[in-house]
């Protein structure tokens, strides 16, 4: 696909965003990009495939992969890096992901790239950091391990248990997010004073700033929080409970007007001990009220299915959900009515169904143009938009600078 076949569509047509990305944070970054309209460049490595293409039964990357163009580069070879320098003449925003360091040991570090464009944004995802202790920078960075240096291994899980990890790769995702955000800030800024920006986005702290007041109560009165598993471990009523048709919800009885209402529905009186007028949630450390409460909310739940407890919870303006599966998912009348499950073509011709894009523009609505491509898919058009001919593209491929193959994804792993 030629860039100027995009369809202009979205809030970032024109923006022009090189990535160099495998797996999942710097891709969801792409994604982000490329569903807002961007013209999106993947550069995959020749050597092997990017590991989404077999994730989720090879799912993954068919869902996090649309609208964007792949060119399959060896990258570090001097070829490669004229090629990669030529992509980034006219880029907005380049995205890296890759250990802490990789593209300097290249010579390619920020100095090197803003030589080829000083406007260019330059966005380095690692595990650890681009700087600190070198015995940290060069670490490979996996959403599970970075999870449990940060700490969200360690408060995710069920009190006298071996933690939990939380799932799927929320490291990953968060810094997709903090990636797209902080570049398309840099991209601003550099409209104005013409000059470049790199941005050290390290996973570690990503996941870290993302844990609410559970560092700072740590940091200043010197509690760590206790895992709360299934159940908030200091206010009773707030968890997941279990109903009759062995199905859950998860719902959150706490607040004046929520007790209020929901106490008729369970067989309590407001005001009456041990909930006397006023009370707002029943912590644990009350021992009566907060047995009371749980046994009573409980029975309520064990009376009713889960789909029965959340209309009526939810008609009285009391926060709960079912826990969803993706079965439910896809009759659920709301998922429907918003069209949060979508059908688009694959680069092959197939259709296939998928999470629609988000978030919903009004002005500028997204369109699903294209499928994930397959290997080195638009190695030639690409090239051949910086400036090389059909003799040049074809050497490159006889010299494997260049590499093609019809894999999207693998399946059935």
């Amino acid at each position: 696909m030629k860039a100027k076949d995009i369809p202009n569509f979205g809030l970032l047509p024109g923006l022009k965003v090189v990535g160099s990305v495998v797996s999942t944070a710097g891709g969801f970054t792409m994604k982000l990009f490329a569903e807002s309209g961007a013209n999106a460049i993947w550069i995959e490595s020749p050597f092997g495939q990017d590991p989404m293409r077999f994730s989720g039964g090879g799912w993954g990357i068919e869902n996090e992969r649309r609208n964007i163009r792949n060119i399959s580069l060896n990258v570090p070879t001097p070829e490669g890096k004229e090629i990669f320098k030529n992509l980034l003449k006219d880029a907005d925003i380049f995205v890296e992901a890759s250990r802490g360091g990789q593209w300097s040991d290249w010579g390619l570090n920020d100095e090197v790239l803003w030589e080829v464009n000083p406007k260019l944004v330059i966005v380095h995802m690692s595990g650890y950091g681009q700087s600190g202790d070198p015995n940290y920078i060069k670490r490979p960075g996996f959403d599970h391990t970075i999870q449990a240096y940060c700490g969200l291994l360690e408060i995710n899980g069920y009190p006298e248990q071996d933690p939990c990890l939380a799932v799927k790769f929320p490291t990953d995702y968060y810094s997709g997010l903090y990636a797209y955000g902080c570049s398309l800030a840099g991209y601003i800024n550099a409209q104005k004073t013409n000059r470049g920006e790199s941005i050290d986005l390290a996973q570690y702290e990503v996941g870290l700033s993302c844990q609410a007041g559970l560092p700072g109560n740590w940091l200043n009165a010197g509690k760590q929080e206790p895992r709360d598993g299934s159940k908030r471990h200091d206010t009773a009523g707030v968890g997941y409970y279990v109903c009759k048709d062995g199905a859950g919800v998860y719902t959150i009885l706490i607040g004046l007007n929520v007790m209020k209402r929901l106490f008729p529905l369970i067989g309590l009186e407001y005001g009456q001990p041990p909930f006397p007028d006023g009370v707002t949630r029943v912590l644990r450390k009350d021992k009566a009220a907060a047995e009371l409460y749980e046994r009573k909310v409980t029975e309520y739940f064990l009376s009713k299915t889960a789909l029965e407890a959340e209309t009526e919870l939810s008609a009285q303006g009391i926060p709960c959900a079912r826990s969803m599966n993706y079965a439910m998912m896809e009759t659920d009348p709301h998922y429907i009515a918003r069209k949060s499950i979508i059908e688009w073509e694959t680069v092959k011709g197939e259709k296939i169904r998928g999470i629609a894009p988000i978030p919903r523009y009004k002005n500028n609505p997204t369109v699903i143009f294209r499928g994930c491509p397959s290997v080195g898919m638009d190695n030639d058009d690409i090239l051949a938009e910086v400036g090389y001919n059909q003799e040049q593209i074809k050497e490159f491929y006889e010299k494997k600078i260049i590499k093609q193959s019809d894999i999207v994804r693998i399946s059935g792993t």
